[in-house]
């Protein structure tokens, strides 16, 4: 899987499959801006034995989870995503004004 990065980190910028991710139980170690894009954000996962088999399922419509509990992934990574934006642009309204 190519999506792996050097600390072992799954890695992916696909909202809808990080809360997919989510909700299948794949723990979610940290969420970060992605450099030079705005409003984008990064969400690396502890990789899991099955996760290839998860992200196919995702992507092929053969895994199913309960929509209560997508929703609620939904919401909670929206807010985290929100959260790591506007911590990435006081970054750069603070480098711009220290210029």
């Amino acid at each position: 899987m190519n999506n792996i990065n050097s600390n072992g980190l799954y890695r992916t910028t696909d909202f809808y499959l990080a809360c997919f991710l989510k909700v299948k139980g794949v723990k979610l170690i940290k969420a970060v801006g992605e450099p030079n894009k705005i409003k984008s954000v990064i969400f690396m996962f502890e990789p899991v034995e099955n996760l290839e088999q998860l992200i196919n399922g995702f992507f092929n419509d053969s895994e199913t989870v309960t929509a209560n509990r997508f929703v609620n992934a939904i919401r909670d990574l929206k807010a985290l995503s929100h959260t790591v934006i506007d911590e990435e642009n006081q970054k750069v309204i603070k480098a711009n004004y220290m210029r």
